[in-house]
Parts: structure tokens; C-alpha cells; sequence
């Protein structure tokens, strides 16, 4: 839902933006769009997704680091908030204490899609972060039941589209061991 103020915002504006609720916002070229509530099914989904990765960095000893639906992504444009991010460690000192928006592309964006947003997760997002550059991008789509690993391939994704038992592939992290089942039996 996109909310339209007496007057367009400017990017500078977003960043201070308060208007007395806790609506969260994301900023699409002057207008403040209405982020919905996640349930407490895609919550945990979101945790799941973070604490795997994050044992995973630790483990291999990757210099990365997770965020759970907090860091922002800012193509210039517009911001989106992704359910799940990794980053670089340099990435997010970088950020030092400023806004948490990243100004370049991320590693890795995980969305989980929502019913109420399934083209804005499958369609309008697959271009904003391929646009982006962001190296992969994870659909998990836990009504189909079908979890989409899509790698940036000369500017467009190659999608594998992975069901119930089947292991993903993950060029960021090529070591993971991780089926729909094993997410979906986790929650």
C-alpha cells in the first residue's frame, strides 16, 4: 500500500521520516510504500533462514554477516527491505552508524513469499535486485512448497527451482547442506 504525502519526499526526508506510528516504510521515488506485518509463520521462516546462515559463516569462517528484514537496499530509486541479507563484514562497517542502507549490492537476498505480495516477491523484486546486481537471490515459496535459488548470470538470473528433498546449490555458500523439507520440518 502506498502511502501519498501532502508533497513527494525526498530520499534525505525518508531517512528521518516518523509519523507517530510503528508502520514500517520503504521509499519508492518520493512515496512512502506501507511495509505489511509479517505473520508468525514467515517470522520464523526469517529466523530459521538467518540462524542457518549465520552458523554456516561461522563454521567456514566466511567474512559475511546476516540480517534479518532491517538492513535496506537503495538502488537510487527505491529501497526494499529483503526478509533475510548477507552482506560483507567490510559492507557493514562501512555502515558505521549511519542509516543501515546498502548503496551497493549485497550477497544474498532471501524472500519468503508472502500471499499478499506473490508478484512483488516473484516478478517485481527478480528485476529490482537483478537491476541491483545483487549475485543471488532465494524464493522460498512454502505454499508451492518449492524453494528458487536464481544466480546473476551477465545481468539476468538463472533460476533452479528445488522441491521437498531436493539438496539446493548455492554459489555463495557452496558447502550448505539444505532441503525444503529439512526448512519446512525445522518450524
Amino acid at each position: 500500500m502506498t502511502v501519498t504525502t501532502a508533497k513527494r519526499i525526498t530520499f534525505e526526508e525518508y531517512l528521518s521520516y516518523e509519523d507517530g506510528t510503528d508502520k514500517r516504510y520503504e521509499f519508492n521515488d518520493g512515496e512512502l510504500v506501507v511495509m505489511t506485518p509479517t505473520t508468525v509463520f514467515h517470522n520464523d521462516l526469517m529466523m530459521f533462514f538467518a540462524f542457518f546462515l549465520q552458523s554456516e559463516i561461522n563454521n567456514s569462517h566466511h567474512p559475511y554477516c546476516v540480517r534479518v528484514n532491517s538492513t535496506e537496499i537503495f538502488n537510487g530509486k527505491r529501497t526494499r527491505r529483503p526478509d533475510v541479507l548477507v552482506m560483507t563484514l567490510t559492507q557493514k562497517k562501512n555502515l558505521g552508524n549511519q542509516p543501515d542502507i546498502l548503496h551497493e549490492p549485497c550477497l544474498l537476498v532471501i524472500e519468503i513469499v508472502s500471499p499478499t505480495c506473490r508478484s512483488v516477491d516473484t516478478v517485481e523484486k527478480r528485476e529490482e535486485y537483478a537491476q541491483f546486481g545483487i549475485p543471488e537471490y532465494w524464493i522460498v515459496d512454502f505454499l508451492l512448497g518449492t524453494f528458487s535459488v536464481l544466480s546473476l548470470v551477465n545481468g539476468s538470473y538463472i533460476e533452479k527451482e528445488y522441491r521437498e528433498g531436493d539438496l539446493i546449490v548455492s554459489n555463495i555458500f557452496p558447502s550448505i547442506s539444505l532441503s525444503m523439507s529439512q526448512v519446512m520440518a525445522s518450524i
